[in-house]
């Protein structure tokens, strides 16, 4: 019975333990209390945008990079979906036929 219980437990941790990126950076210096204040969204769900575990929808995203920019920070889309662009990317260099 206890071990079904850890795995419950484990299944939703999040995949990562750091913050990735600039967008992790910017958020670990605008802190995610205030982020999540600004946007009035949960603390828990800025801090999974931020571990790259979840990304923010393109509404929120294009309300970070504002926020970041009036905080003196060039955020970009590209720094929020990072990890996604560089997935995209490796898929069409795949795809592209040799040279």
């Amino acid at each position: 019975m206890g071990s079904v219980i850890a795995r419950h437990r484990r299944a939703g941790r999040p995949q990562s333990r750091s913050w990735s990126g600039r967008f992790g950076d910017w958020v670990r210096e605008y802190t995610i209390s205030r982020l999540a204040g600004d946007l009035n969204v949960d603390v828990t769900q800025v801090g999974r945008w931020a571990r790259g575990d979840w990304r923010p929808s393109i509404t929120r995203a294009i309300a970070v990079c504002e926020l970041a920019r009036a905080a003196g920070v060039n955020l970009s889309l590209e720094d929020l979906y990072a990890r996604d662009v560089e997935r995209i990317r490796c898929r069409i260099r795949n795809r592209l036929p040799p040279l």
